[in-house]
Order: C-alpha cells, then structure tokens, then sequence
C-alpha cells in the first residue's frame, strides 16, 4: 500500500513538473539541485569529499524549514540506507553549505525527508548521484587544486 501511495506521488510529481516547470508536493516546491561544489578538491562534476564542506546550489531547497526538512544521502547500491546530513552552516533556497559525513568510496544520490508532527511523512530521492572517490584519488586532486592556486 505504502509503495502504491509513493508511485502515485511520483507520478503527480512528474506531471506537475512537466506543466510549469516547478512541481510540488505536500505544498512545498520539490526540491532541484542544479550542482555541488567541493572546495576541498575543486571539483564541479558531482565528485565529492567525506568528511568535507560541500556547496549545493539548485532551487527550493527549502532547508530554511530546518525542522521539518532533512537532508540525506542514500548509496546507489543500497536504496534502503539513508545517511543524514547533520551539520548544514548556510543555507537559503538556492544554495546550501554542508560538511558531509564520513562515505565509503561509492555513488550517492542526496535525499530529502520531510517531516510532520515528528515523523517522516515523504522521502524524496533527487534524481541526481555525487561519487565518493577513493582515498588516494582525493589526495591527488587536493593536491592538484592546491598548486593550482599557488
């Protein structure tokens, strides 16, 4: 019953998005992210940092509501996993500054919950993915940016 009700969100959600450009759900915006950023290794490409400051930039992205909207991270191979997002320093609707939390090298696609009287009432996955390189991979491309800049 749960997924039917989830399905049929979704499809309103698509068809709304296709009308104006700017769906909603629950009478929110949905949430857009246009890009992310990671200072730490300059990286523009959806690449980030664990452990490290990230700039999300997109539209209504509505954690001026912190409260009542969470944001998260979910591994690709693991849909049911959700990895909260608990240090969020700036926000406004178009862009938000976080410090991720420690991620197994990998593919994640940011999540946000919603919540009502204390409890989860929708989870919406956004439909892009951020990859966790390796270690050493990060090591290089910090170094890289760093000597850029020197």
């Amino acid at each position: 019953m749960m997924k039917d009700k989830k399905k049929t969100v979704a499809e309103l959600h698509h068809r709304k998005q296709e009308k104006n450009g700017f769906p909603t759900l629950f009478g929110k915006n949905v949430p857009v992210i246009n890009g992310v950023y990671d200072p730490l290794t300059g990286m523009r490409d959806g690449t980030i940092t664990p452990n490290a400051p990230v700039v999300i930039t997109g539209e209504n992205l509505c954690l001026s509501s912190l409260g009542t909207i969470y944001l998260g991270l979910s591994p690709v191979s693991d849909k049911g996993t959700l990895i909260h997002v608990k240090r969020v320093f700036k926000y406004t609707d178009t862009e938000v500054l976080v410090i991720l939390p420690n991620l197994e090298p990998g593919e994640y696609s940011p999540v946000m919950t919603f919540h009502t009287g204390g409890k989860v009432s929708f989870t919406y996955t956004l439909p892009v993915s951020w990859k966790v390189l390796d270690e050493r991979y990060t090591a290089l491309f910090v170094r890289r940016s760093c000597s850029e800049l020197i």
